[in-house]
């Protein structure tokens, strides 16, 4: 018999509405415009308790891009994987789909504040939007996998960051392309190019 969820006691709470409002104002204002005064008076909390529960306004950005980044339903959905490529890889493009979407501002502060040199890439992170590691790892496993019962063909590690590549470059397309509506034809038309350069 499993064991009854835990309730949220009043930290998690705290913790939560803390990392709701810093990523609403990083969203609006980028790195250097998010304060944790303004995130204090958003999530109705004393500055201290920030400081109380993550240490610095550094940390708490990482885990705000960690708390926002979808990435319980991409495992979820790794976990289900049923063994038909096809079926599989469309619900993974759907889940990277949805998880990118969710963070599209995000990424978009992000890779500017970098480009322009403003902040610190965050790839020595813990989970994050650009892939967190135990996922991409999981991610060429399922790949390995199929290499080795001939169903594919290739390296597992370029057909990983080439399969999230063309989820990711399609969330960005659709920002460009002024909708957020994702056809489920689309999903098809990625999975199958993606399939029609590495399947055996």
């Amino acid at each position: 018999m499993q064991a009854p969820a835990r309730p949220k006691s009043a930290a998690d709470e705290t913790r939560t509405r803390i990392l709701s409002a810093a990523k609403e104002i990083y969203e609006a204002n980028g790195s250097r415009g998010t304060t944790t005064r303004e995130i204090a008076e958003r999530a109705g909390v004393n500055e201290a308790t920030i400081f109380r529960h993550f240490g610095n306004k550094s940390a708490l950005l990482v885990a705000m891009r960690e708390w926002a980044s979808g990435i319980s339903q991409l495992n979820i959905v790794l976990d289900s994987l049923s063994g038909d490529v096809e079926m599989d890889l469309r619900a993974l493009a759907n889940a990277s789909i949805e998880r990118f979407f969710r963070q599209r501002s995000m990424m978009c502060i992000q890779m500017a504040e970098e480009t322009r040199g403003e902040v610190a890439p965050y790839e020595n992170s813990s989970p994050e939007w650009r892939g967190p590691a135990h996922i991409l790892g999981r991610l060429r496993e399922y790949f390995r996998e199929l290499i080795l019962r001939g169903v594919l063909r290739g390296d597992p590690d370029l057909h990983t960051r080439a399969f999230m590549s063309l989820c990711f470059s399609y969330v960005i397309a659709r920002k460009l392309w002024e909708t957020n509506v994702v056809k489920a034809s689309d999903v098809d038309y990625l999975v199958d190019l993606f399939l029609n350069g590495v399947k055996n």
